[in-house]
């Protein structure tokens, strides 16, 4: 009796299943012409990236028209980049100048702290590790001290960054301050590239890092903000800063790292920016910028852009 019981249970069971399936199956939209199931398809290889030092460079018109307007519209000293790193594009608009990193810069302390850690053969204490959680999810400014410290400090840090072949960073480094540090959009954009793809950086640094700015939390998220549901399975790593200068004005910073949905490394977005005047104001145009750029790439991925006609005379 108790095994008819169980072949009864079994059969309602997977009839249950079944008809779960077959609602599913009625309420799920019907999928486009050209798109497909990528969640059941196996991952491709990794890209063969160009070093930044073989990028492209273009102006940002030619990838966005609208955020290159609002780039020119903005009172503010704005400067962008935005990188194709399986292509080895790079599109500059805005100013060229360096900008100040400020928080941007915890991004490269946490990969040399998480690299040091790597080559002594070391576990961060969990205190150490909290520290490291709380620079980049919250951006604590507390916790950069004590990192620098155990990975060799501001020396140290310049010398990671001639070691990724970054010397835009090197030629502006400052030896006092971690966040005077300054670099042009390109420099950031390259900076968060190669902390992506470069061969320098350990896999498990990589893989711990990229967890770390996963973990950024809402209110430290602006400007470079995610890819567009379009495009499926993408998710943007992003890590933001800003600082007041009373006789300057207000300077906001964004740099992110797109994954593709195998999770490799797609684009590198920078928006730096220096001199406004309120905080809300400067917030909303990095964000309309960032979402500017971001229909641009999907427009790109999609192929829905006519590079003859994406600048405007």
């Amino acid at each position: 009796m108790l095994l008819h019981a169980a072949r009864c249970f079994t059969a309602v069971a997977l009839s249950t299943f079944a008809l779960a399936l077959a609602v599913l199956a009625a309420i799920a939209p019907p999928a486009s012409a050209g798109q497909a199931n990528w969640i059941l398809q196996p991952a491709p290889p990794p890209p063969d990236y160009p070093p930044p030092d073989r990028w492209t460079e273009r102006t940002l018109c030619e990838l966005s028209n609208h955020a290159a307007a609002l780039v020119f519209r903005t009172p503010a000293r704005i400067g962008v980049a935005v990188a194709d790193l399986t292509e080895g594009r790079l599109w500059i608009g805005g100013d060229t100048q360096p900008f100040a990193l400020h928080s941007v810069a915890k991004v490269p302390i946490a990969w040399l702290t998480l690299t040091a850690a790597e080559a002594r053969g070391e576990t961060l204490s969990p205190q150490m590790a909290n520290q490291l959680r709380q620079m980049i999810a919250w951006s604590r400014n507390d916790a950069v001290p004590v990192l620098l410290a155990y990975a060799g400090g501001l020396p140290a840090l310049r010398n990671f960054y001639a070691q990724l072949g970054l010397d835009g960073m090197v030629a502006h480094f400052h030896d006092y301050r971690w966040g005077r540090s300054a670099g042009a959009a390109a420099d950031v954009a390259a900076t968060y590239a190669q902390l992506a793809i470069s061969d320098v950086i350990p896999p498990a640094v990589r893989e711990q890092g990229f967890a770390l700015l996963d973990g950024v939390v809402p209110e430290q998220r602006w400007g470079a903000t995610s890819p567009p549901p379009a495009l499926r399975g993408w998710s943007a790593l992003v890590k933001t800063g800003q600082f007041e200068i009373p006789e300057e004005g207000l300077r906001i910073n964004s740099a992110a790292i797109w994954l593709d949905q195998w999770q490799y490394p797609r684009y590198v977005v920078a928006i730096m920016s220096a001199e406004h005047r309120y905080w809300g104001v400067g917030i909303e145009r990095s964000n309309q910028i960032g979402a500017a750029l971001a229909t641009a790439i999907q427009s790109r991925e999609q192929n829905t852009t006519n590079p003859a006609t994406t600048c405007a005379p």
